[in-house]
């Protein structure tokens, strides 16, 4: 140790010592610096690592070259050239494989080790061949204990210089290890420099050298020190844009993990960058994903898609349907969009993918519910007439028959009313399940209506065996329903029609089937009846009626007929009640109770209604006495028509004042949806119009309709005033509703007085209004005469009761 003391002090310029120890420590201070950054395995590993070995081979080969030319051996001293750049070969070259080896076998002790030994070794070779190459004008001599010591000084140092570099992530530690490899470098070189003797001998001519000098060694650390600084300020500008790429990125993975679509980055087909979305759609770790070619991750039928893609400019893609294969190798279905964006300094190209795998579960969805029916999951009538072609044009081909049954369920609107619409509901859906029961797999059962279905029997041979099958399907329907705590009974009524002999289309099988449903229905229900010849007279003239009403309308051929309603006090008119009639030039003047279930049935009845309003409207107007005018409105008017609109719309047109105009409904319009009834009616109390209750008392519910709407009069059936002065229990209801309209407030108006005894009896009850064949006749002009007036008010006088007392 004294010897190698003694060398550094008396045998070196210690000003270039101390130059050359600076060279050394900044050199090996940017080495470890460079040394944090590489994480790549593989073949970019050498790349990765080059910049580290060449600033660290540098720094050797600097430190050694100026603290050499520091050497005062007593003659000047000439270096060979040759020798001189091999050492710095050895230098950077030994470095990147000792580099290489920690970085691969960094994690035994065995491996740090062996890339210290290899450290240490390209330090000593790098030394002793300059050292050598002073044999250009010395005879160089070494002492082989200090040449094996500084090597294992050399080896010792870089071993633990690399054992300390795993967590080089405090500065703390980076300063420890360069301090190490410092050592291994300057403890070599001046241990080394302790173990060689130089004489001076006569320069070969014809050989490269150069003359050691004080001013080359100060030129050479002088350059070696800028460079150095120079690298050492670019690898801290490198460090803060690559920290802050790094921020960047995990900013952007961020985003892209809050993200519930798949994206990924993808460099000339090679994935980059993925999100956690990605790690779940494909079924593997997100690290698992990057790195794969990106067609490997798509159903191969798209690859020449996905190849396409790649030919077009990025604004003009356009977002396409792909299929994914996951690690389970599932295909999922995905929608793909992509653009160019720039990834680490370079050109790449950002995908989106969007699972949609829930849109088409719902779209299949949406396609099955537009095809059945939401309740029973049968077909609806629109896939009916889709099956029920193709299974008459392959009758046509077998030659066989094909039979179409209409199935009507009788009294499933007591249920209803009696159970409520969730009892109705489960009806339904035993129903249907019962008659599935019955059919075979290739027959086709549909519900078309509230309570309506279709069975279409495919390959029926007779008449006798399609009789068994619908019978077995009434006499199924006719069994007791368990629904909830309580057993059901209906029945249900069939028509059917067969092919060909009663139609050859989709549209005549099932009108003729509907005919035949009909005609059981107007013969008492719970029967199975065929369509005959003799039913399409009866066909015929049902689509005369419909086709001569569809005009009825624009040839002026409706009229409304008015009937007076009186106070049930002095028999004064308070309002006349307008009844509609069609005066055909053919039929006369036809009964609303024949053509307006033609036109609810065939949706006319809404600009019959309209015009209706309209009319009455007009003609109240006109009249000479602030008269109301009631008008009724059919439930299928009601649902389907803005009633409210069309009121509004009659008041302003005309200039009536809205308290003049009475809405008749029946409970009916509550049946299907109670709460919408609720809001219509709403509407029309706001523009001031009054409202009546039409047929009270024989419906199921009417209480409850009362409870959920407060009209402002009721009217009491015709049904009980017929009866009233025959049966005692006929006249106990007529005084209970009576009763309860007065208690809740209401007005009662009695339909169908005809008699002077019907009138004493009402009057003991105290109704406010009657309207009957007794006060008048429905009229197409108002029967207002004075004298007229008289006699109205004559059948309210007392000496009038008393006579009929």
């Amino acid at each position: 140790m004294i010897r190698v003391v003694t060398c550094l002090t008396q045998q070196h310029d210690l000003r270039l010592v101390a130059l050359s120890a600076l060279i050394c420590a900044l050199g090996c201070f940017a080495t470890v610096n460079l040394v944090m950054r590489p994480d790549a395995v593989g073949r970019s590993l050498v790349r990765a690592l080059l910049p580290a070995a060449i600033i660290f081979g540098g720094s050797i080969w600097s430190l050694h070259f100026v603290a050499m030319l520091a050497f005062r051996p007593g003659e000047q001293v000439a270096y060979d050239l040759d020798l001189t750049a091999a050492s710095i070969v050895v230098a950077i070259v030994g470095s990147l494989a000792a580099l290489c080896l920690w970085r691969r076998l960094s994690s035994t002790r065995l491996g740090i080790a062996l890339a210290g030994t290899v450290l240490g070794l390209a330090i000593t070779g790098m030394h002793y061949l300059g050292v050598g190459a002073m044999a250009a004008s010395s005879l160089v001599l070494f002492d082989p204990a200090y040449v094996a010591a500084s090597i294992l000084i050399s080896v010792a140092f870089s071993t633990l210089a690399l054992a300390r570099a795993g967590a080089l992530a405090s500065f703390g530690r980076r300063i420890e290890v360069t301090g190490w490899l410092a050592l291994a470098i300057c403890g070599l070189h001046f241990t080394g420099m302790t173990a060689v003797t130089v004489a001076p001998l006569t320069s070969r001519e014809g050989e490269s050298y150069v003359l050691g000098s004080t001013p080359l060694a100060l030129a050479v650390a002088a350059v070696s020190l800028a460079i150095l600084i120079a690298g050492l300020v670019t690898l801290a500008l490198q460090q803060h844009l690559s920290q802050r790429d790094r921020r960047d990125l995990s900013r952007m993975r961020l985003l892209s993990n809050l993200a519930h679509e798949v994206l990924f980055i993808h460099r000339d087909g090679e994935v980059l960058e993925v999100n956690d979305a990605g790690g779940r759609l494909f079924g593997m770790a997100p690290c698992e994903i990057v790195g794969q070619p990106v067609l490997d991750l798509f159903s191969q039928a798209y690859t020449p898609a996905l190849l396409r893609r790649t030919r077009c400019r990025s604004e003009d893609l356009r977002p396409e349907e792909f299929e994914i294969r996951t690690a389970a190798g599932t295909l999922v279905p995905v929608e793909l969009s992509c653009r160019t964006i720039e990834f680490g300094g370079k050109p790449a190209t950002a995908v989106a993918l969007r699972d949609l795998t829930d849109r088409r579960r719902d779209e299949a969805r949406i396609r099955h519910l537009a095809l059945h029916d939401a309740l029973t999951d049968l077909p609806n009538r629109y896939l009916l007439e889709q099956r029920l072609g193709p299974a008459l044009d392959a009758a046509v081909l077998d030659e066989a028959g094909v039979a179409v049954i209409y199935l009507d369920l009788d009294r499933f609107k007591a249920v209803n009313d009696l159970h409520g619409h969730a009892a109705g509901d489960a009806l339904l859906i035993q129903a249907a399940k019962r008659m599935l029961a019955e059919l075979r797999p290739i027959d086709i059962l549909a519900r078309v209506g509230g309570d309506e279905f279709v069975v279409v029997l495919t390959g029926a041979r007779g008449p006798q065996r399609v009789a068994e099958i619908a019978s077995r399907l009434v006499e199924g329907l006719r069994r007791p329903f368990q629904i909830d705590d309580y057993q059901v009974e209906i029945g249900a009524s069939a028509g059917v029609a067969l092919y060909p002999g009663d139609g050859s289309t989709s549209e005549t099988l099932l009108r003729a089937a509907d005919t035949a449903l009909y005609r059981v229905k107007n013969e008492g229900r719970g029967a199975v009846r065929f369509f005959e010849a003799a039913m399409d007279a009866q066909l015929q003239a049902r689509q005369r009626l419909e086709h001569e009403l569809s005009g009825a309308i624009a040839r002026d051929e409706l009229r409304l007929f008015y009937q007076p309603i009186v106070n049930g006090r002095t028999g004064e008119i308070e309002t006349f009640e307008a009844l509609i009639r069609w005066q055909n030039p053919g039929r006369g003047f036809v009964s609303p109770a024949e053509f307006i279930p033609v036109a609810e049935q065939t949706e006319l009845i809404g600009r019959i209604g309209a015009w209706v309003i309209d009319t009455a409207c007009a003609a109240a107007a006109a009249w000479p006495q602030p008269w109301r005018v009631s008008v009724n409105v059919s439930p299928i008017q009601f649902r389907q028509s803005d009633v409210p609109a069309l009121v509004a719309a009659a008041l302003a047109r005309h200039g009536l004042d809205p308290a003049r105009l009475v809405i008749e409904i029946t409970e009916s319009v509550f049946i299907q949806d109670a709460s919408a009834a609720v809001a219509v009616l709403t509407q029309l109390r706001e523009l001031g119009v009054r409202l009546a209750l039409d047929d009270f008392g024989t419906g199921y519910s009417s209480l409850s309709y009362l409870q959920q709407f407060r009209f402002d009069k009721i009217k009491v059936d015709q049904s009980f005033v017929r009866q009233l002065d025959q049966h005692a229990d006929t006249l106990a209801i007529v005084r209970a509703i009576v009763n309860l309209g007065h208690n809740l407030g209401l007005q009662v108006t009695v339909e169908g007085v005809e008699t002077a005894e019907q009138l004493a009896i009402l009057r003991e009850l105290h109704c406010e209004q009657m309207q009957g064949y007794l006060f008048a006749r429905p009229a197409l002009m108002l029967g207002v005469s004075e004298l007229e007036l008289a006699r109205l008010r004559a059948l309210f006088s007392t000496p009038a009761m008393k006579a009929l007392a």
